[in-house]
Order: structure tokens, then sequence, then C-alpha cells
């Protein structure tokens, strides 16, 4: 079975990427109108949304495995309907702050509760392609993601709040109704509710420590969390500040981190995953792109440094969440998948202050800082790489996909 011809996933791909377009035109929206309120407001909408993603994102897992994934995305893809429904008609005539600070609640609970099922409902489709598939997957929706902004500029100053919140409810309709369509020929029966929440999560985490490879990968996947987020959204503008740069031009190089990650992945959907090899030097060639925004300051060198950046990392990352993913048991499909959320997640969390103190200091200290955690990636990812050869070289091996 080919990439994009698994029964039902060019639907729901479709309907998916429709529906991260919608979400990214109304949280550019509503993080507009969060800014007419002050720093202070905008900081409030985007901190309340992003603190239920690390604190609920493990229970979102436990909530799929027993549910059922398709059931979990769907019925949170329902409550979102009502929410940005519910928004556009309180927008009309203007949005106070609390309805932007409770939104931004809310979606940051159902995304939590979501993504662990999204994260891994390509492989409901089969294990042959997996990499293609997944790369497919992220492209069009950071295609989504990135034309979003634009097109929220747009509509908010010709219909505002209630525009672009409707347009997210049709979205989210859109998706909901392409889930309870498609049957995907490989989704596991949800698992019995054995003990508590707490239960689930510890059997998850012992799991996922005995199956070869994946500790390296959540590790992996830290470091360039960690590093590459807090890189782009905020030393690079506390660099552009200190060059002189302009909003537009700091935009401009931020912009290249996307453009970089694309154009990997849409080779990736293409031809497949990258040899170990090439992977493992995924996080050197990022950092080789911090070392030189550090060094130069020019604009082009900035784009070029950051483009490496971009697809230094997605290097990586495109070998190795397939590779979790299909390392990943069936029963516990969607509890791994948590983990690699929390991995993306929490960590942003910590390194962000600790690089904002480091820049504080010198920008240039926070970039070595940044270069030094995407370098200690590489022995984890190593050590992947060196477990699907010993793997894929014993004849005894019994593939876990």
């Amino acid at each position: 079975m080919g990439a994009t011809t698994g029964r039902g996933f060019r639907p729901w791909l479709a309907a998916s990427t429709a529906s991260v377009f919608g979400d990214s035109v109304t949280f550019f929206a509503i993080g507009w109108a969060a800014a007419g309120f002050g720093a202070d407001a905008a900081s409030l909408v985007l901190t309340i949304e992003g603190i239920p993603l690390a604190v609920l994102v493990l229970a979102g897992g436990v909530l799929a495995d027993r549910v059922g994934i398709r059931r979990t995305m769907a019925a949170c893809d329902a409550a979102m309907v009502l929410v940005m429904a519910a928004f556009a008609v309180g927008a009309i005539g203007g949005a106070e702050l609390w309805m932007l600070v409770a939104v931004g609640a809310l979606s940051g609970t159902l995304q939590a509760l979501r993504r662990p099922a999204e994260g891994v409902f390509p492989r409901l489709f089969g294990s042959e392609d997996l990499d293609r598939r997944m790369a497919l997957v992220g492209s069009a929706h950071q295609i989504a993601r990135t034309a979003g902004p634009a097109a929220g500029g747009f509509l908010i100053g010709h219909g505002g709040l209630p525009l672009t919140a409707g347009l997210d409810a049709a979205t989210f309709a859109l998706v909901l109704a392409a889930l309870l369509l498609v049957r995907p020929p490989h989704e596991p029966a949800p698992e019995p509710a054995q003990g508590s929440v707490w239960r689930s999560l510890a059997d998850g985490a012992r799991s996922a420590r005995r199956t070869p490879g994946v500790v390296p990968v959540l590790v992996a996947i830290t470091g360039l969390a960690a590093s590459v987020l807090p890189l782009v959204m905020l030393a690079l503008p506390l660099a552009g500040r200190e060059r002189g740069w302009t909003a537009a031009e700091t935009g401009l190089v931020s912009g290249a981190w996307v453009a970089g990650g694309l154009v990997m992945t849409l080779v990736v959907a293409r031809r497949g995953a990258p040899r170990a090899p090439v992977a493992v030097a995924g996080p050197v060639i990022a950092a080789a792109g911090v070392g030189l925004l550090a060094l130069r300051t020019e604009i082009w060198v900035g784009v070029l440094a950051i483009g490496l950046v971009g697809v230094g990392t997605t290097m990586l990352t495109t070998y190795l969440l397939p590779a979790y993913v299909a390392r990943t048991p069936p029963e516990m499909l969607a509890r791994f998948s948590s983990l690699t959320q929390l991995a993306q997640t929490g960590p942003v969390l910590v390194a962000t202050p600790l690089l904002g103190a480091a820049a504080g200091v010198d920008v240039r200290l926070a970039l070595a800082v940044v270069a030094v955690l995407l370098l200690a990636t590489v022995p984890a990812a190593a050590r992947v790489a060196r477990q699907a050869i010993v793997r894929s070289s014993d004849p005894t091996s019994v593939s876990s996909v």
C-alpha cells in the first residue's frame, strides 16, 4: 500500500490540513486581538494555551488508548466546533479579554487530549512507507500553518474575529465528518480500562523504557525542542533587535526555518526518510547554522543560517519519529505518542527562561547554548541508528510495526 493510497487517508489528510489552516488563521487573529489589550494580556493568552499542552498531554494518551484513537480525535473536534462557533457569536461587536483567555484555555486543553492520537493516526493506514506518509502529513500541515497568519491578517480586516472563528468552526466540522466516515484498516481495538490513569501512564512508561530505541528518541526530541523552539521564538527576535533588523526582516529570517523544514519534509514524502548517517548529521548542520547566525549579522546570512536549522532538525525528526511510531506496541500507540508530545512541549517551558537569562548577558551566549544543545542530541540519535542497523541485520528479529 503506497504512502498516499491507504483507504481513507487522502480524505482525512485534506480535511485535517484544512482544519490546521483554520486553526492557524484564528489564533493569529486571537493573538492580534490580545495584543490590543497590551503586552501582558498577549502573554497571558499565549501562556494559558501552552500550560494544558504540557500538563494534560499524557492523560490524552491514556484517553485515546482506552476510548479509541479515532473516537478521541472526533470527540475533541466536535468540542472545538462548539467552542469556535460560540466564540464567533460572542465576538460579534468585539471580544473581551476574558473571551480570548477562555478560548486559549479550552483550545489548549482539547489539543492536549487530541495530539497523542493525531500523532499516530497515519500508522493506522498501514506500516508500509510510514516515513513518507508522516512526512506528507507534516508538510501539508506546515504549509497550512504558514499560510494561516497571512490569511488571518486579511480576514480580520474584513470580518474580524467572528469571521475567523466561524471559518475555524467550519474546518473542524469538516475534519470531524472525515473522521466519522473514514475507517482506518489497522485501527487497534480500545484497551479495556484497568486501574487508574496513573497506572496506565506507569505501564506506558515502563513499556517505553523496555522498547529498544524509544528512550534515545525521546532524549533527542527533548534536545531539539529545548533548543530550536526557544531559538526561533526568543533568541532570534532578540538578535534581530540588537542588530537593527526591522520586524519584516526578522520575520523573513524566522520564516527560513519553516521553509527549510518544509523542503526537507517534501523530499522525504517523495523519497522516504534519510539514511541513518545522514539523519544523525542533521543536528550538526543545524548547529552550524546557529554558529553562522552568531558570527555574521547580514540579513541574507541570517536567512541561510536559520534555513540550515530547519533543514538539519527536520532531517533528524523525519528519521526518528517514524522509527519511534513503528516500534510502538499497538495497544499503547497513543500513550507512546503522548511521550513525544511532552518531550516537545515540556522542555520549552524550562529552556525559554534560561535562554532568556543567557541572552540578557549576550545574545551570542544564548546562541552558543542553542548550538551546544543541538550537538548534544547527536549521541542519542546515533544510538537509535545503531540499534536500527542491528535490528535490520538480525534475521531472527520481528518488526513491531
